[in-house]
């Protein structure tokens, strides 16, 4: 499965806000800088993930992007099916002829990828996915440790 590079920065986004829940608007700007990402193209994104109710934002001083619902009450599927609308939520790159056997057989693997896959992020919370996120990520929450 592969996803699009719109879900893909999606996703990114949507995780770094939730990491911010709770603490206020987040600019554009700084999740841009903060994923790297093209700002022009993040912006596109927030304004489609706002216009599905997932985002919230506000205009002027403090203004940015926040989550509109705590992030365990917001799902990977939400973020991908707002994002690509129309588009099952995974999709595998198998594309098959179906007239010969083996371009059947292709085809119901590709299916069961599908299932698989939305079985997988169908119930992911961005809540769980932080969870596991900060559990490997090198990035730390500003603190310093020392031994």
């Amino acid at each position: 499965m592969r996803l699009s590079k719109r879900c893909e920065y999606g996703i990114k986004a949507a995780v770094r806000l939730a990491r911010k829940h709770g603490q206020g608007y987040v600019q554009s700007r700084e999740l841009a800088d903060t994923e790297a990402l093209p700002a022009k193209f993040l912006e596109s994104i927030l304004l489609t993930l706002r216009g599905a109710a997932i985002l919230e934002s506000k205009v002027g001083a403090g203004g940015g992007y926040r989550l509109s619902r705590p992030p365990d009450q917001i799902s990977v599927s939400d973020v991908l099916a707002a994002l690509e609308p129309g588009e099952p939520v995974a999709h595998s790159a198998i594309e098959a002829k179906h007239n010969t056997a083996g371009g059947v057989a292709l085809h119901l693997v590709s299916e069961r990828i599908d299932e698989a896959m939305g079985q997988a992020i169908g119930s992911l919370s961005l809540a769980e996915l932080l969870s596991l996120v900060q559990e490997r990520s090198p990035e730390t929450d500003g603190s310093m440790y020392y031994i």
